[in-house]
């Protein structure tokens, strides 16, 4: 019995011992690993867009909300999941990473963490706007680039790519199937004439069209709200959207010269959003159409959030990508091959009258 115990007690010992030179070994590493700060400010901005001051600006002003249980700093769980948003990583990629020691189901937590904690605190990065000072610099900003008075946004969707969904009883698979044959997100956003994102919606999959999702979007309830009230304001949109006082769409078959102005006009500014999905997806090509985010809908859609939100402070502080680094938008158009009209009651009558005294006021 005695034997028993005593190699008992030599076992644990022995197990006691090569835990403790694991965790010196994985505290060695982590001092080798190099300091991503130390970077050079053009190589730390390659690999994670932001520059380092604006960096630690973030890093600060989250720190005091982590509540995650772990001996992993702050600073590396943040800069991690910046790199896996920033480059599309796999999970085990960045987690191998030269600046990182954590395991893949340790980044997938980091991951996830950090940008509900993005989501949660920096969400008004991405708001619609709130006061008439606001909505007037957003109208001249369109009118002075495009020629078009009113205009508070332009409007599109672009697909985000992620896995088949897992069959449940709420989930049917087919519907993130979209027209281009891959399981997406379809992503209404909303930016102004400084492809500052106004309004992001990732709740639909892939299937449906952009003007069901317009349906009940947000940003519709609210323009349908200002309108009541008598304010003169609209969006702009391709003609897979309906008409409507509050967004206006190409004219169908133009017949003056006016009418053709709009549409050239029109085209222009609406570009601003296309212009925008571009330059997001060139940010973070984890959302890019060569990537495709591994996960369920609701958890890509939390990264998504994050992106825009990372997206427009850059863009707020005039942190910009040179041309040559912004990549197409390559998500798949609607289905629409001429310009058309589509019909919504009365909403139609009003939109085709708003957009009429609209076109009425252009400048040749």
């Amino acid at each position: 019995m005695a034997d028993e115990v005593g190699l008992f007690y030599l076992m644990m010992k022995k197990r006691e011992e090569e835990e403790s030179y694991i965790r010196r070994r994985n505290l060695t590493v982590l001092r080798n690993k190099k300091d991503p700060f130390s970077y050079e400010e053009n190589t730390f901005r390659k690999f994670f867009r932001f520059p380092k001051s604006l960096c630690w600006d973030l890093i600060n002003q989250l720190k005091p909300y982590d509540k995650q249980q772990t001996s992993i700093p702050f600073e590396l769980r943040f800069i991690s999941v910046l790199y896996f948003l920033c480059n599309g990583s796999y999970q085990c990629c960045v987690g191998n990473a030269y600046f990182a020691v954590m395991s893949q189901p340790t980044i997938s937590r980091c991951i996830e963490y950090i940008c509900k904690l993005v989501v949660e605190r920096k969400h008004g990065e991405v708001r619609f706007p709130n006061s008439v000072e606001e909505y007037n610099r957003i109208k001249t900003g369109f009118y002075s680039k495009f020629g078009i008075k009113g205009v508070i946004g332009a409007i599109d969707c672009t697909h985000v790519g992620i896995i088949a969904p897992a069959l449940s009883n709420t989930v049917v698979q087919h519907d993130y199937m979209n027209r281009k044959g891959y399981y997406s997100i379809n992503v209404e956003a909303v930016c102004d004439d400084e492809l500052i994102f106004r309004h992001v919606n990732a709740k639909f999959p892939g299937s449906c069209h952009d003007s069901g999702i317009w349906t009940t979007s947000p940003a519709r309830i609210k323009l349908i709200r200002k309108h009541s009230d008598g304010a003169l304001k609209w969006l702009l949109g391709d003609s897979g959207y309906p008409l409507e006082p509050w967004l206006f769409t190409p004219v169908a078959n133009p017949e003056t010269p006016n009418e053709q102005n709009f549409n050239t006009r029109h085209i222009r500014a609406r570009n601003t959003i296309e212009r925008a999905f571009g330059v997001l997806k060139s940010r973070f090509r984890s959302i890019s159409r060569e990537r495709t985010l591994r996960y369920k809908h609701s958890k890509a859609a939390i990264f998504i959030y994050t992106c825009t939100i990372f997206h427009n402070i850059l863009e707020k502080r005039g942190i910009f990508l040179n041309e040559t680094e912004i990549l197409p938008d390559r998500s798949p158009p609607e289905n629409v091959e001429t310009i058309s009209e589509i019909h919504s009651g009365e909403y139609y009558t009003r939109g085709r009258a708003a957009r009429q005294r609209c076109i009425n006021t252009l400048n040749n």
